[in-house]
C-alpha cells in the first residue's frame, strides 16, 4: 500500500480495456488500439535536450549506447506506449509507478530510489511519478515505438488534469503544447562561432593593413621612380 507522503492530491484516473490483446509479442500490432508512435522518438538528434511542461529528457549516446536520463515532474505520466525492444531503467531519485498490460488487467508496480526496472518489448506501459524522479533508460538495437491508445489517452488526461489543478502553482497549462528541441552542444557551437567570425575579422582588418601598407610603398615608389 502507498504510504501517505507519496499519495497524489489529484483523483487518480484509471482504465479498463474490454479486448483481450496478445501482450508480449508482435501480434498485439494487430490491435485496433494500437497505431504507430511518434518518429521524433527515434528520430532525435543525439545529443539533446527534449522539455516541456512534463520534465526533460536528455538523450546520449555513452560508449556507443543510447541513453536516456528522465526527469519528469510530480504526478504526470509518461508513455503509452509498447516498443519493439526490453528497455532498461535505473530510478535514480524519487518514485514511480509503472503499469504494465497484462492479459487479465493492469499490473502496477511501485519502484523508489535505487532500485532497476524492465519493460519487456511489446508491452503496452505507463510511468506514472508519485515524486519527481529522475530515471536513466537505454535499449538494444534499434529502437520503434507504438501508440496504445487506451493508455496513451490516460496519460493525456492524467496531465491535462495536472495541468489545471489550482493548487499546483509551479505546473504549466500548456502541457503538451510548449515543447523545445535544444541540441546539447548548441552553447559550444555558438562560442565556436562567434570565436570563428571574430578571427576571421580580425584576420581580414590585418590581412587588408598589410595591403594597404604595400599598396602605399609601391605608389610612393613610383612616384620616387617618375621624379
Amino acid at each position: 500500500m502507498r504510504s501517505d507522503e507519496s499519495k497524489s492530491d489529484l483523483p487518480l484516473l484509471d482504465i479498463t480495456v474490454a479486448e483481450k490483446v496478445d501482450v508480449g509479442t508482435d501480434k498485439v500490432l494487430e490491435s485496433p488500439h494500437v497505431s504507430e508512435g511518434p518518429g521524433r522518438i527515434a528520430n532525435s538528434p543525439v545529443p539533446s535536450i527534449f522539455v516541456d511542461d512534463r520534465g526533460e529528457i536528455h538523450r546520449l549516446r555513452v560508449g556507443g549506447k543510447r541513453i536516456n536520463m528522465l526527469f519528469s515532474k510530480k504526478d504526470v505520466m509518461r508513455s503509452g506506449y509498447l516498443h519493439n525492444h526490453k528497455t532498461f531503467s535505473f530510478v535514480v531519485s524519487g518514485k514511480v509507478e509503472v503499469w504494465l498490460l497484462e492479459t487479465d488487467g493492469t499490473k502496477k508496480t511501485v519502484y523508489e530510489s535505487g532500485k532497476f526496472l524492465t519493460v519487456d518489448s511489446f508491452v503496452p506501459h505507463i510511468l506514472h511519478f508519485l515524486e519527481d524522479t529522475i530515471i536513466l533508460e537505454f535499449w538494444e538495437g534499434k529502437f520503434q515505438c507504438w501508440y496504445y491508445h487506451p493508455y496513451r489517452r490516460l496519460v493525456q488526461l492524467q496531465n491535462e488534469l495536472v495541468a489545471n489543478c489550482g493548487n499546483k502553482d509551479d505546473v504549466s497549462s500548456s502541457i503538451g503544447q510548449f515543447q523545445r528541441l535544444v541540441p546539447a552542444d548548441l552553447g559550444e557551437a555558438t562560442k565556436t562561432t562567434t570565436a570563428g567570425a571574430i578571427l576571421w575579422l580580425g584576420t581580414g582588418m590585418v590581412v587588408g593593413a598589410v595591403a594597404a601598407t604595400a599598396s602605399l610603398l609601391f605608389l610612393a615608389g613610383s612616384a620616387k621612380h617618375r621624379s
